[in-house]
C-alpha cells in the first residue's frame, strides 16, 4: 500500500507542477496579448506571432497541463445524482467503473497522439503563417496531459479497489455536493 500512496503522492506533484506552469502561461498570455493590444493601437504595429502562439501553444498547453489535476481534485462537471441513493460502498464502485471505462480510452488518445507528434517531428512538419510553428510541438501536448490523466486514472482505480476488496482507504470519496462537507469545499474551491 505503501508503494501505491507513494505513486500517487508522485503523480499529485507533477500535477501540481503543471498547474503552476499552466498559471505562468496564462499570465504569459495576458502580457502577449495586452503588449500586442498597444503595439497595434499605438503603433500600429501589432505581433504577426501572437494569435498563432496563443492558440497553437499556449491555451493548449494550459488545457493539457490542467486535465490530470482537474479530475484528482474534482474540478470537472459530474453528474452525482444517483450518489445520493446509494451507499459509500457503490459510490467507491462507481469512482472504480469510471476509472476502468476512462483509463484505456485516455491512453489510446495519448498513444494515437504521439505517434502523430513523432511523426510530425521526423516530417518537419509545420504549420503555415507567418511563422512555420513546428506541429509537433503542440501536438505532443496531448499525450503529455492524457498520459497524466491515465496514470491518474490507472492509481486511482487500483485505490479504489483495494478499498472494496477490504483493504485501507487510500482515496477518500468525493464529498456530496449537498452535505455539510460538499458545501464547505464549493465555498473553498
Amino acid at each position: 500500500m505503501k508503494a501505491l500512496e507513494r505513486a500517487i503522492a508522485f503523480v499529485t506533484a507533477i500535477e501540481s507542477e503543471l498547474s503552476r506552469a499552466a498559471a505562468i502561461i496564462m499570465f504569459v498570455i495576458m502580457a502577449v496579448v495586452a503588449a500586442d493590444v498597444g503595439m497595434r493601437y499605438a503603433f500600429n504595429q501589432p505581433f504577426s506571432w501572437s494569435y498563432d502562439l496563443i492558440s497553437l501553444y499556449l491555451v493548449l498547453a494550459i488545457f493539457y497541463f490542467c486535465l490530470s489535476r482537474a479530475f484528482a481534485v474534482r474540478a470537472h462537471v459530474g453528474v452525482d445524482i444517483l450518489h445520493y441513493y446509494v451507499s459509500p460502498r457503490t459510490r467507491r464502485l462507481f469512482e472504480l467503473i469510471t476509472c476502468l471505462i476512462a483509463a484505456p480510452l485516455f491512453a489510446a488518445i495519448a498513444v494515437i497522439c504521439w505517434r502523430r507528434a513523432w511523426t510530425a517531428f521526423l516530417g518537419n512538419d509545420v504549420m503555415a503563417g507567418a511563422i512555420a510553428w513546428p506541429s509537433w510541438g503542440f501536438i505532443v501536448l496531448a499525450p503529455v496531459g492524457c498520459g497524466l490523466l491515465t496514470l491518474r486514472l490507472i492509481l486511482n482505480g487500483i485505490a479504489h479497489a483495494v478499498t472494496l476488496f477490504g483493504g485501507p482507504e487510500i482515496i477518500a470519496l468525493p464529498a456530496l455536493a449537498r452535505s455539510d462537507e460538499g458545501i464547505e469545499q464549493a465555498a473553498f474551491e
